[in-house]
């Protein structure tokens, strides 16, 4: 059976209560539906969202900052491992199945040592006089089982080669000029060569053609620490696949390995893959464990990450690396952006004051009732946007969906809106970064960046008291930034509106967007508490 894939879903940047909670909701749903569904954050989340969270106990979002595709998203290859040890012959029947000819060497822990193909074995029969060493240091299981032999006498312990193997094809007086200290020495049924190979100091010998070896040439070699082994091969069939006996170490690639991380970006691995010359790369974890192998048929054929989009549809606002995602779906009450798709979608929006509506909404029309703490969520998220439903952004589908998963979730409105939106308003305790960052969005009016922070406080006190360190951070920030207006909305919903602290490039666009006449860049603006609705379209006005 397939596996779904796992689909993202997120809100903007700088996340909100509206962001975060419609993101876990709607992940929520869409597992409901069957799909493999994570919601996940921008950002930082701020002290109404955490609160909200830690209220109806439901986990904050694990943070995602990119969703550009990576090795880990790919189907890499599953490729043989290897031990060292193993003899070139069965490493050649391994990776011969394979679609990419290439296998890694791995220790017992399945971390990378090296690479073995096709063609390095190869190049090593070409090589026999090279394979002294490497036959010296085989073990006697792979010369066993490369010639389908037995042991007749000896052990592993007793087979210490010297590297060097010949064929018993003269008579025994003329054997001594070959034959030397430690050698294997393949033999017939001469018994007389058999003794003399012993005699000679031969380490091993390999009996051929399933020849007949008398007890007392056994007990000799026992003697003289010989070990003695049989093959049903002739001389010629078993002298030739002896090298296949070597161990695959002796023929991997070790140094100066093109190796690749699993959480590597393909966009930074494409290059070096496009300019050299290999047909695949080993993938490594953290640990160096092998995972796989990555080939220039991935680049091509990548699975690109799956996303839903909540409460924003620009790219702006959005994840890095959204144009290597594939958009499933979007969610939203904002305006339409400039964001492009690369083919059809599913794109819910609606004129309501918030996507948490929407999703809501999306549970009715489905017939799935959702659990009391995402209801819960829900109605948080509600309150959060419509400041109470008193935001001039609030629509009457706001406050019917707020009703409907209040009731689901057992909560009395009221009181808890009260303890959210208290919960808010301690700017004093917040950096002016923090302050500025707690809802921030970016906009491109007629061309020109602004940027727009929002926080909710009552007490104006806490205002009095960071309003000038507020002005003077705006102010820098503006000179290092290409933001052509900054602003900094502060919002109380007992005054029935918000103070605008601002910063701008072209002198005067903000007095004329809201006709007033500030000469402090600050202003208050009663009845203001919607940025969507109430200060970008003005904004957008005057931006030419």
């Amino acid at each position: 059976m397939t596996k779904n894939p796992l689909i993202y879903v997120f809100g903007h940047k700088n996340p909100d209560t509206d962001s975060i909670c419609s993101a876990i909701a709607y992940a929520e749903l869409k597992k409901a539906q069957g799909h493999s569904a994570k919601a996940i954050r921008l950002g930082n989340i701020n002290q109404e969202t955490e609160f909200v969270l830690n209220y109806f106990d439901i986990p904050v979002p694990d943070y995602l900052p990119t969703v550009r595709t990576q090795i880990s998203d790919l189907d890499i290859d599953q490729v043989e491992h290897l031990s060292p040890q193993l003899s070139l012959r069965t490493a050649w029947d391994k990776i011969k199945s394979t679609n990419i000819k290439v296998a890694a060497v791995v220790d017992e822990e399945q971390k990378l040592l090296g690479i073995v193909t096709l063609s390095d074995i190869t190049s090593r029969f070409m090589e026999i006089l090279k394979n002294t060493e490497a036959l010296k240091a085989t073990p006697l299981k792979n010369i066993l089982k490369t010639l389908d032999a037995y042991l007749l006498v000896g052990s592993e312990e007793q087979f210490r080669p010297s590297g060097k193997a010949i064929i018993a094809a003269m008579t025994p007086d003329g054997m001594a000029p070959f034959v030397e200290n430690d050698d294997i020495v393949l033999v017939g049924n001469r018994k007389d060569s058999q003794l003399k190979s012993i005699s000679a100091g031969a380490n091993c010998l390999i009996v051929t053609c399933d020849g007949h070896v008398d007890k007392d040439v056994l007990q000799k070699a026992e003697s003289h620490d010989c070990v003695i082994m049989r093959t049903l091969h002739d001389t010629y069939s078993a002298a030739l696949p002896l090298n296949q006996s070597i161990p695959v170490e002796f023929v991997m690639a070790k140094n100066d390995l093109a190796v690749f991380q699993i959480n590597d970006y393909i966009d930074e691995i494409r290059d070096e893959m496009l300019q050299s010359r290999h047909r695949a790369y080993p993938v490594v974890d953290n640990d160096n464990i092998v995972k796989g192998f990555v080939t220039r048929y991935h680049l091509i054929s990548g699975n690109d990450k799956q996303v839903i989009l909540v409460d924003h549809n620009e790219i702006s606002q959005s994840i890095d690396g959204l144009e290597q995602a594939r958009i499933m779906e979007i969610i939203d009450h904002h305006r339409i952006g400039g964001l492009v798709t690369g083919s059809p979608i599913y794109f819910k929006n609606e004129a309501v004051g918030i996507t948490a509506t929407i999703v809501s909404g999306l549970y009715l029309d489905f017939k799935i009732t959702p659990t009391a703490n995402i209801a819960c969520i829900l109605c948080a998220a509600i309150i959060s946007d419509t400041m109470y439903f008193k935001s001039p952004t609030s629509t009457g589908k706001d406050k019917y969906m707020a009703d409907k998963m209040a009731e689901i979730a057992g909560l009395d409105l009221d009181d808890f809106s009260i303890k959210m939106l208290e919960s808010s308003s301690a700017i004093i305790s917040m950096s002016v970064e923090e302050i500025l960052e707690y809802d921030f969005k970016e906009f491109i009016l007629n061309k020109h960046k602004v940027g727009i922070g929002q926080i909710t406080s009552t007490s104006v006190r806490e205002l009095n008291a960071v309003r000038d360190s507020l002005i003077e951070y705006l102010k820098e920030t503006l000179d290092k930034t290409d933001y052509h207006v900054l602003m900094m909305v502060i919002t109380d919903p007992r005054r029935e509106g918000s103070e605008i602290l601002f910063a701008e490039k072209e002198k005067g666009i903000v007095n004329k967007a809201f006709n007033t006449g500030s000469t402090n860049n600050r202003v208050f603006l009663k009845g203001i508490v919607s940025r969507k609705k109430q200060i970008v379209p003005f904004l957008n006005s005057v931006l030419e």
